[in-house]
């Protein structure tokens, strides 16, 4: 029953990332390419940075990547939210939802179920 419960968990995880992925190819990705223009050496470091959030599919990898795993946050959020502050509210809006509340929705089953499996 905990494999049941832990597919669920991530099914819902994706969808919620999917959502934020959503949001941020179709407000980001035309913030990120204007950046670009103005200043063609911005994501200089960073050639993934331009592609980033140009389809769901990136836009749900960068999501993976920099909130789950913890990798390069700062790589891409912090630029376009010093050149355009309301992105703050999908950057942060997808941090907090994604590790306060699914990933710690995911430890509270895991847990729920092995106190269940120890009461049996």
């Amino acid at each position: 029953t905990c494999l049941k419960a832990l597919a669920w968990s991530f099914i819902f995880c994706f969808v919620v990332m999917t959502i934020w992925a959503m949001l941020m190819v179709e407000i980001i990705f035309p913030l990120i390419q204007e950046m670009h223009r103005r200043d063609p050496e911005i994501f200089e470091e960073c050639p993934q940075c331009l592609r980033a959030t140009s389809s769901v599919m990136d836009a749900n990898l960068l999501l993976f990547k920099t909130v789950i795993a913890g990798d390069s946050w700062g790589t891409i959020a912090v630029p376009v939210i010093e050149a355009y502050p309301a992105t703050a509210i999908i950057f942060v809006g997808s941090l907090l939802t994604l590790v306060f509340g699914v990933l710690n929705l995911i430890v509270a089953v895991v847990v729920d179920t092995f106190a269940d499996a120890r009461d049996r």
